[in-house]
C-alpha cells in the first residue's frame, strides 16, 4: 500500500509539472520536447485554444496505465518533469558522494520493488520453496521510511525548483 503511494504521487507531480511545462511556468526539459501526444488530442486542443484542460485530461488517461515504481522507471519519469534523479537520490539517501547516493536509492527502490510485487504477484512466496517471508513492524516501519525520503525529496526538490523560478 505504500509503493502504491508513492506512485499515486509520481503520477500526480507528473501532471502538475507537465501542466506547468506546457503553460510555461516551468522549465521545459528535452524530455518533455519530445512527449508525443495523439493527433486526435491535439485537433482537441486547437479547437479549444482557450484551455488546456484537454491536456491535464489527456496526462490522466495516458498515466493511468503507467506504473513509476522500478528504479529506471521512476528516474525517468522524474527526468521528464526536471526534478532530477540524482538530485533526489542525493537528498532522500545522503551518502559519501552523488554516485553512493544514486547506487543506494536505485536498490533502494529495486528492492521495494521487488519486495511489492512478491506480495502482490505471489503472496510474498518464494518461487523456489513457495514459503511465505514474514513481514515485521520492523521492516514494514523502514519500508514507509525509505518511501517517505523519496517522497520528501522529491517534494524539496519541486520547491527549490520553483523557488528558483521566482528568484
Amino acid at each position: 500500500m505504500a509503493e502504491g503511494l508513492l506512485d499515486f504521487y509520481i503520477h500526480e507531480m507528473s501532471k502538475y509539472c507537465l501542466v506547468k511545462m506546457f503553460s510555461g511556468t516551468w522549465p521545459k526539459t528535452d524530455k518533455y520536447k519530445s512527449f508525443q501526444i495523439p493527433m486526435e488530442k491535439v485537433e482537441m486542443a486547437i479547437a479549444t485554444l482557450e484551455s488546456n484542460d484537454w491536456f491535464f485530461e489527456y496526462l490522466n488517461e495516458r498515466f493511468s496505465r503507467d506504473v513509476f515504481l522500478s528504479s529506471e522507471s521512476v528516474k525517468d519519469q522524474l527526468n521528464l518533469i526536471g526534478i532530477p534523479f540524482k538530485q533526489v537520490m542525493t537528498k532522500a539517501f545522503p551518502s559519501k558522494n552523488e554516485n553512493e547516493a544514486m547506487k543506494v536509492g536505485k536498490e533502494v527502490i529495486s528492492n521495494l520493488f521487488k519486495r511489492r510485487n512478491e506480495i502482490v504477484h505471489q503472496n510474498d512466496r518464494s518461487h523456489a520453496s513457495a514459503e511465505q517471508t514474514d513481514i515485521t513492524k520492523e521492516y514494514v516501519e523502514d519500508y514507509i521510511s525509505k518511501i517517505e525520503s523519496i517522497v520528501n525529496a522529491i517534494q524539496m526538490t519541486a520547491k527549490e525548483k520553483v523557488y528558483q523560478e521566482v528568484s
